[in-house]
């Protein structure tokens, strides 16, 4: 508010407000003006303005004349009066909620994303600001102005003001035929090839979609949600529409949605990892919002299989003993059962081309043929087995097993005020509420005789998800078991793990719940690879020994008994815990609700995100309790350090 004296000056000049303003509203008037300079100054211009020589675009003085309650005329004499008195101002609460309530019935937003980045890559460039430039930075355009501004309406969604609505703007250079948008450019946006290029870093607000722009520290929010008490989208969407999103916001189309969640879920988590390599996103600008991050998700994907979490190469009191020259260690694996659809042949892991197909593209075939093992009957329409009495009936039993299995779920899901459950569209799919395991023989509930029959009649899902655990409880890989949690299976996961071409990586030692098992394979392979694991201790966890392996197997007591290995023992006290995998499977198998129904490149990038999210925190707390985390240099791991007849 301006000095008394000079309000008197000014209403002198201009009686007419003087019977038509309050003091109040004159107030509100200069400080929602302010908040509005974004537009009332030309944008498509450096020079500088004298604000009274400017005209108040329609839109505004329509808002000013709703929100104020005043005649449109009056809001031109007040402009006219006190437009020179118009800086910039500390927003209010208050102003939000006005232009949350008022703006987008004139096409006005809280803020405008484009000229607040404009502001700050002017004077955050020694800081390396990467935002949307002001100028074209292809390197044959000369640093060329943009121009062909064009502005849209939008919403930005934000962890402490709630739902503010905005206005976004796009610049475009003619030399190059580039769109520049808040986060990202595109050449030749037209062309089917067409690729969203990101400037790099990760902006504090983040574009999803054409109109929706999600807050960074808002995902942040969420991703701690998910890694800590295991939150669904559905379920942060309905608590951030309940208690986060504002009061001042009663518009259905301004709720934030689950697939707004996941959106901003992957394509902050893309964002940080191109930073953290240094390098730019790219991904597909045309088609599907849902297929956009598919090639940067399975390119990620790829490179986190075996050695490529971020704590790969950790080590720290807790799981890793200098004993002169020599370094001890230890690993846990194990596995959980989360699992994702599957095709319906034991082991197979080529993808399925739906969510919802049973078997893959090379065995498509077998889904007209008859369920039942033995039968190779064409299976009928509408049915999964053919129409032999006793298929069909043992078929019929199961649906309606299925059906009370899903309203049992979806009961106990209502009393847990978990997410409602959706039910299927087909009664074919509630055989997926049955868990079958095709090792067994499956009888069928009425029948009289002694006749079995086996078969599958549901979706196959992946067996378990295998983690290699340290004994400080810092995850170091994951692995999808297809068909079992098989000895062989084990052994690659620990080769793909812990490469050849780093030997030092190996652990000194490997605990497994089934170590004699996979020590009796080692042991008769002729798998060159196999050899060098000769060096690595595999014992049997204390619990698993005492009570699941027999005192009769001689080869498991004298080989993978945890007491057969003295540098496993300080005095009475075990070196390492053995029982990290299992204290770590709690927690990541919480996530099975989460990603049950997740199609397969986000269902590895969901749990993989998850893992790096929690290292983090685990990092971090070690750190706080005085272990020590560090990295080994890869040198180092180059090569293996012997352990010391010492030890």
């Amino acid at each position: 508010m301006p000095a008394l004296d000079v309000v008197v000056s000014r209403l002198s000049k201009f009686p007419q407000l003087s019977n038509s303003v309050t003091v109040s509203q004159l107030e509100s008037f200069i400080r929602l003006a302010s908040r509005l300079q974004h537009i009332i100054v030309p944008s498509n211009s450096n020079e500088q303005y004298n604000l009274r020589d400017l005209s108040l675009p329609d839109p505004v003085v329509g808002f000013l004349a709703a929100v104020l309650k005043l005649a449109e005329p009056t809001v031109l004499l007040c402009w006219a009066a006190f437009a020179d008195c118009i800086t910039e101002r500390v927003h209010l609460p208050s102003e939000n909620e006005a232009l949350a309530s008022f703006g987008s019935a004139f096409g006005i937003g809280t803020e405008n994303l484009t000229r607040i980045c404009d502001f700050l890559s002017y004077f955050c460039v020694v800081a390396d600001c990467l935002n949307p430039p002001a100028t074209c930075s292809t390197d044959t355009c000369n640093n060329a102005r943009l121009t062909k501004r064009q502005e849209f309406t939008g919403t930005l969604f934000t962890l402490h003001r709630g739902v503010v609505p905005i206005t976004i703007a796009s610049l475009y250079c003619h030399h190059c035929h580039t769109t520049y948008h808040h986060n990202y450019k595109i050449h030749r946006a037209s062309q089917p090839s067409a690729q969203r290029e990101y400037y790099g870093g990760v902006p504090e607000h983040i574009q999803v979609s054409m109109h929706f722009v999600v807050e960074r520290e808002l995902v942040v929010f969420w991703e701690t949600q998910m890694v800590f008490s295991h939150t669904s989208a559905e379920s942060a969407s309905r608590i951030y529409n309940l208690a986060l999103r504002g009061s001042q916001v009663e518009s259905s189309d301004r709720s934030l949605s689950p697939d707004t969640i996941w959106d901003a879920f992957f394509l902050h988590a893309l964002l940080r990892d191109a930073a953290k390599r240094q390098t730019l996103l790219s991904v597909d600008h045309n088609g599907l919002q849902m297929d956009r991050l598919n090639d940067a998700l399975r390119g990620r994907n790829a490179r986190m299989v075996g050695t490529g979490q971020d704590q790969w190469a950790h080590a720290c009191n807790n799981c890793q003993k200098i004993l002169g020259h020599a370094r001890l260690s230890a690993c846990v694996t194990d596995g959980v059962t989360l699992g994702h659809p599957c095709c319906g042949v034991h082991n197979c892991q080529v993808a399925l081309a739906n969510q919802k197909a049973w078997y893959c593209p090379t065995h498509s075939k077998f889904r007209f043929v008859c369920a039942i093992q033995g039968c190779n009957a064409k299976s009928e329409s509408g049915w999964r087995t053919c129409s032999a009495s006793s298929h069909r009936k043992y078929e019929a039993e199961k649906r309606a097993e299925g059906k009370a299995m899903f309203a049992l779920r979806a009961r106990q899901a209502r009393h847990l005020g978990q997410a409602t459950l959706r039910a299927p569209a087909n009664d074919i799919d509630y055989l997926d509420e049955i868990l079958e395991d095709d090792t067994c023989d499956l009888q069928p509930i009425s029948s009289q005789s002694s006749t079995k029959i086996r078969g599958r009649l549901g979706r196959r899902w992946t067996h378990n998800e295998q983690l290699m655990v340290r004994c400080c409880g810092i995850i170091v890989s994951r692995a999808t078991f297809f068909g079992s949690e098989a000895i062989t299976s084990v052994k690659e996961f620990i080769h793909v793990t812990f490469p050849v071409n780093f030997p030092g990586s190996l652990p000194s030692f490997i605990w497994y719940d089934n170590n004699c098992q996979l020590l009796r394979h080692l042991f008769a392979s002729t798998d060159p690879r196999d050899a060098r694991l000769a060096d690595v201790g595999f014992p049997v966890d204390v619990f698993h020994a005492s009570r699941k392996h027999k005192d009769s197997d001689e080869f498991c007591v004298f080989n993978c008994s945890p007491v057969t290995f003295p540098e496993l023992m300080d005095g009475k006290n075990w070196v390492f815990n053995s029982s990290a995998a299992e204290q770590t499977n709690k927690w990541f198998g919480q996530f099975q609700p989460i990603v049950k129904e997740m199609a397969v490149l986000r269902y590895n990038f969901f749990l993989d995100e998850m893992i790096s999210l929690r290292n983090e925190w685990m990092v971090e707390r070690l750190r706080l309790e005085g272990h020590r985390p560090h990295f080994i240099p890869l040198e180092d791991l180059e090569v293996r350090l012997p352990l010391s007849s010492s030890v």
